[in-house]
């Protein structure tokens, strides 16, 4: 059930903001102008967080301006799903109490995967909240 879950996880096209995986700089890396160098303990590691990190409008945002601007006014940080089997408040604001309502709450930019998510089976639910539950 879980990596048939992680197969619709990519064939609704949630890994396109919930990204499965990131590596680090590479160890000796300069950052903030020679302020930081990466150790060679996160160096060049790969991760796995389910998220870009990065603003979408979705459709729940809050209409308080984020660092860029006014256009990200209504832009939330993709939430990370790793370690989502131990929430029970989901989403940016804690305001889903299950993985239906917060799938279904993705509006704006994430449209398209609910519309594919409307479309499965719950049998094929049930394989994609397996999927969530084992992050």
């Amino acid at each position: 059930d879980v990596l048939a879950g992680l197969e619709l996880f990519r064939s609704l096209e949630c890994a396109t903001c919930h990204v499965e995986s990131l590596q680090t700089a590479p160890a000796g890396t300069q950052l903030f102008g020679g302020a930081y160098t990466v150790p060679d303990a996160i160096g060049d590691k790969v991760f796995h967080p389910f998220s870009d990190y990065l603003l979408h409008d979705i459709g729940t945002g809050d209409g308080i301006v984020q660092n860029g601007g006014e256009d990200t006014a209504n832009k939330v940080r993709t939430m990370p799903l790793w370690g989502l089997r131990t929430r029970t408040e989901l989403m940016h604001d804690g305001a889903s109490p299950s993985y239906d309502h917060a799938i279904l709450r993705h509006r704006g930019e994430a449209l398209n995967a609910t519309r594919r998510y409307w479309q499965l089976s719950p049998a094929q639910k049930q394989s994609l909240f397996a999927f969530l539950r084992s992050l």
